[in-house]
């Protein structure tokens, strides 16, 4: 079963006041990271989304192979990125998609094994992480519902949070020993602390 990745870097990154995607974790940036997560996953189809910093963002990516598309609104929250994302993988006709947004570089491997071990088991419709009883991402999305994400007005409205809703019955949620799924890196000070979170790592 094909699994294509996804990263959602087509914000304007309009609070932390810099490109999310270049900022550097443990040497390398964040979307670096998360294209080498992909690899190390053997997701052989990739989706980048960009948005208002796509010139530096594909300077840094120059080696990892990868469709980049552009977010002609980024202002339009996630949904509008995953959009783009989907439509690009039209002809690839993947079973699904792990959704994963850039601002959460931090997430453990071994987490998102365990979302494609469940999801490659049961097919969930969704498959997502949970961390002490919060949802987070990455999230896999089956291709069932590919159509729903990219034409719903209540996504439009709410984003895909309200295909969720729509599809409670049918989730998949894994438990992780992994905060990172529910600690998005949007601001200097949420930057600060992973750094010196890193830093203690070190000791």
């Amino acid at each position: 079963m094909s699994v294509a990745g996804v990263i959602l870097s087509g914000g304007s990154s309009t609070r932390m006041g810099t490109p999310k995607a270049l900022l550097d974790y443990r040497g390398a940036p964040f979307i670096v990271r998360i294209l080498e997560a992909f690899e190390a996953l053997d997701l052989k189809t990739r989706v980048m989304v960009l948005g208002s910093h796509a010139v530096p963002i594909r300077t840094a990516i120059t080696g990892h192979d990868c469709l980049i598309v552009e977010n002609p609104d980024p202002t339009s929250e996630q949904i509008g990125s995953l959009r783009r994302a989907l439509e690009a993988l039209a002809s690839a006709r993947p079973a699904a998609a792990l959704v994963w947004p850039v601002d959460l570089p931090h997430v453990h491997l071994s987490t998102v094994e365990r979302l494609l071990e469940d999801y490659r088991r049961n097919h969930g419709a969704i498959t997502l992480p949970t961390f002490a009883g919060r949802r987070g991402h990455p999230v896999i999305w089956d291709a069932r519902l590919f159509e729903e994400l990219l034409s719903s007005p209540a996504a439009e409205r709410e984003g895909a949070r309200a295909v969720v809703h729509a599809h409670e019955a049918e989730l998949r949620v894994v438990a992780v020993d992994d905060p990172a799924i529910v600690d998005a890196i949007d601001t200097p000070e949420d930057y600060e602390r992973l750094i010196r979170e890193i830093n203690r790592d070190a000791y």
